[in-house]
């Protein structure tokens, strides 16, 4: 008489039993890789974004944002919190309360107008919740606006909710104990039926009592040690196959894909996330110009919109200076050729590169002497036409300075300029009669 472990698990045969434990363990592996993928490339952001400085004139509004936004938190955990739930829900609001602390709602109603501005109900925060009405000025309001996010990552990540959940069953099935167990050589266990007990309810059979025992101690011990009678033949199945490791790394490269997937949607090059070290410079300039720069720009704008007043805006309005800031020891060589013509002065320069205008910086410097490229040498003769920034700024393309029409240097130094030659009896004929 032969009983096989396989048993133990199929006692059941009711169909309706295996197909709820199908979509279960499906709906859990969905959400399970739904979440891993989402929370990865969230995380990324978020500790990205943390680190950026939002720069303005205005000390209080500067100290909120950069040091201590509410009582519970720093600058960088608020907003390492904010850029979390913003890619995750696909929008956030901050509310104020009355003692001034920026809040992140973790829920909320809103309500959506026509003519007039939205409202904002039932908010909470922390489990707290707000009697009032917040109304769209009182509050920030930012939309990442990939409504694709979603939709996109429930389809993909089905897939690999199905592809994944496979390779799981196939792992734990490769890792499964299974064994056959002989008794036809015992005579014992056929001969002992079991009886009915005194309330008509079946025994349990001694060959079963035994099978259990025998699952029991190679199931809950390190070390399983079992008495086999003479007749009993234990045959374990699971040892003869050798390749069940392959199925790990296979589920590893499974929730690989659904990373890369989510990665590549929001802009974030996988590399990144992965630490992979090919190619950094390239990976991290593209996540600067087409990942943290936009989100940055929502923010700044969201800013400047609430916090800052109109009549204020040009004093106190926020820059945010992130891991996209320049560099200026790598952009030294661009910078000193900029400035090196006259295009721009030393303070543009500075706040392009996010720093503060300095005393004295406003002003124009030319230290680079061009020549003329004709087809004829040029004599050398002191009737060389001195040219004027705002002359030297109109034949490259741009607007006048103030202050731009005076002469830097001496005729010598400052060679023409070609433009456009005008028409007969022109400016050419007046400036060679003048001269």
């Amino acid at each position: 008489m032969n009983f096989n472990l396989f048993d133990l698990f199929t006692q059941r045969k009711d169909a309706s039993f295996a197909y709820d434990l199908d979509l279960i363990g499906g709906q859990q592996t969905q959400v399970y890789l739904k979440q891993y993928a989402l929370n990865t490339c969230a995380s990324f952001l978020a500790r990205t974004v943390s680190q950026s400085e939002f720069k303005t004139k205005n000390a209080a509004l500067y100290y909120k944002l950069n040091v201590r936004p509410n009582y519970n938190q720093t600058a960088t955990s608020f907003w390492q919190e904010l850029i979390f739930k913003l890619i995750t829900d696909n929008e956030v609001l901050v509310v104020q309360d009355d003692t001034g602390d920026l809040l992140i709602a973790d829920s909320y109603v809103h309500n959506v107008k026509a003519v007039y501005p939205d409202t904002f109900s039932g908010v909470v925060v922390n489990d707290y919740q707000f009697q009032r009405v917040f109304g769209m000025d009182d509050v920030w309001f930012i939309k990442y606006n990939n409504d694709n996010l979603t939709t996109y990552t429930n389809q993909l990540l089905s897939d690999y909710a199905n592809l994944f959940s496979r390779m799981i069953s196939f792992a734990m099935r490769n890792k499964q104990l299974r064994a056959t167990v002989d008794f036809s050589g015992v005579t014992s266990f056929d001969s002992q039926t079991p009886k009915d007990d005194t309330n008509g309810n079946k025994k349990e059979n001694p060959a079963q009592k035994f099978i259990d025992k025998l699952f029991s101690a190679f199931r809950d011990n390190d070390i399983a040690i079992v008495p086999l009678q003479k007749g009993i033949k234990y045959d374990e199945v699971s040892s003869q196959y050798s390749g069940a490791d392959q199925a790990f790394s296979d589920i590893t490269a499974a929730r690989k894909e659904a990373v890369d997937s989510v990665a590549e949607i929001l802009g974030i090059p996988p590399a990144l996330i992965h630490g992979a070290q090919a190619e950094v410079d390239q990976n991290q300039q593209e996540l600067l110009n087409f990942c943290i720069a936009p989100l940055n720009q929502k923010i700044e704008d969201e800013l400047n919109a609430k916090a800052v007043s109109q009549s204020s805006y040009d004093q106190d309005k926020v820059t945010v200076w992130g891991l996209n800031k320049p560099d200026p020891f790598k952009q030294a060589e661009a910078i000193d050729k900029i400035t090196a013509v006259g295009v721009l002065s030393r303070n543009e320069v500075r706040a392009r590169l996010g720093y503060e205008p300095v005393d004295g910086g406003d002003a124009y410097y030319m230290t680079k002497n061009y020549q003329v490229i004709t087809d004829t040498p040029q004599p050398e003769t002191d009737d060389l036409n001195a040219k004027t920034i705002n002359e030297r700024r109109k034949a490259q393309g741009l607007e006048p300075l103030a202050g731009g029409d005076a002469i830097w240097m001496s005729d010598k130094q400052i060679p023409v300029i070609p433009i456009k030659a005008s028409p007969k009896g022109g400016d050419n004929n007046d400036d060679s009669n003048s001269n």
